[in-house]
């Protein structure tokens, strides 16, 4: 059944949402008004800063639904916005949606859509405060706002790395990367490699990671990693006006099978410093707190991979015991 152009049929489909939400989340004591009025209403628990962060994804540009399920698509627009809430070291709350799609998709793949959207927002905390939904003379596009929470005093930003601080990264680098090049590739096959084609599909937000910085007080700057590590290390640097040196020996770059690998195009490296759409942290420590930072937290490993250095904006990759500069290698969406 296609979508109807009517009011009715628009109605029937965010009743259909409604209901859905209702039944995978639970009320949150932080949302006064939710869906079903024209503004949702909040309560920001005493001492906290209120956060906020969108991100769009475009047909096209960010997922292809030759390879992406609705159910994908949902999660992942839900987990980008995630990932910058553990950025700042902030609890998710709520979020809204606003989706436009062809008048010809049927509602079922709306509705999909949205099921996997639920199922994140019901394993992070989150509920559906309300959106919009639209016609689109073509392809899809999804945009979400996502709301969350800090302790003031526990808020982290890009701009406090030091000369003299350690570089950390949680997870492991170029695994999305290396799954969307399967996907696209031999997609009859990327279904065996679940954990390469699911990081790219399902990332995982490292929202308990980054509470637990933020409550540590150790990390002095804090970003997520969804440009890619040589690219979102520039952004550190030039925001804190340090520069960086980072290891390529202790990049923690994923298993790959010698089929898989002759699949890709470029080296293994290569994926972990300019591959993005990771969302794993990039934080960094001051020498006096190294030893707060575990090996792994939650089984989650956290890797040392460099330092800070006093030289602003420069960065570089010692490889092989020789020093190169490292470029912003990552997606950039206005690069020519």
């Amino acid at each position: 059944m296609a979508v109807r152009s009517s009011a009715q049929g628009e109605t029937r489909l965010i009743e259909r949402i409604h209901r859905l939400a209702r039944q995978v989340l639970s009320p949150s004591e932080n949302v006064s008004i939710s869906f079903g009025d024209d503004a949702a209403a909040l309560v920001p628990s005493p001492g906290h800063m209120l956060l906020i962060s969108t991100d769009a994804l475009v047909e096209g540009v960010h997922f292809d639904l030759g390879y992406f399920r609705p159910e994908d698509l949902g999660w992942k627009a839900l987990a980008v916005n995630l990932s910058d809430m553990a950025a700042m070291g902030g609890r998710p709350v709520g979020f809204t949606t606003s989706l436009a799609f062809p008048k010809e998709m049927p509602p079922s793949f709306v509705t999909r859509v949205y099921r996997g959207m639920l199922k994140l927002a019901e394993l992070s905390g989150s509920v559906l405060l309300g959106g919009d939904l639209c016609a689109s003379p073509g392809t899809l596009f999804l945009d979400v706002t996502m709301l969350g929470e800090v302790k003031s005093d526990q808020v982290r930003t890009r701009e406090n790395a030091r000369p003299g601080d350690s570089l950390f990264v949680t997870g492991e680098l170029g695994a999305s990367a290396i799954g969307l090049e399967l996907l696209r590739r031999v997609p009859g096959r990327a279904r065996y490699y679940p954990h390469l084609a699911g990081r790219h599909l399902r990332p995982i937000p490292r929202n308990r990671m980054g509470c637990w910085l933020a409550a540590k007080g150790c990390a002095s700057a804090l970003i997520d990693l969804s440009d890619g590590l040589s690219t979102d290390l520039h952004h550190l640097c030039r925001a804190s006006r340090v520069g960086a040196v980072i290891e390529a020996d202790r990049i923690p770059l994923p298993g790959v099978s010698p089929k898989v690998g002759s699949w890709v195009e470029r080296p293994l490296l290569d994926y972990g410093l300019n591959g993005g759409e990771d969302y794993e942290l990039l934080f960094t420590v001051p020498p006096g707190r190294r030893h707060q930072v575990p090996g792994r937290l939650d089984g989650l490993g956290i890797h040392e991979i460099g330092c800070i250095t006093d030289e602003p904006g420069a960065c570089w990759l010692r490889e092989r015991g020789s020093l190169k500069p490292l470029s912003s290698g990552g997606f950039d969406h206005f690069r020519r």
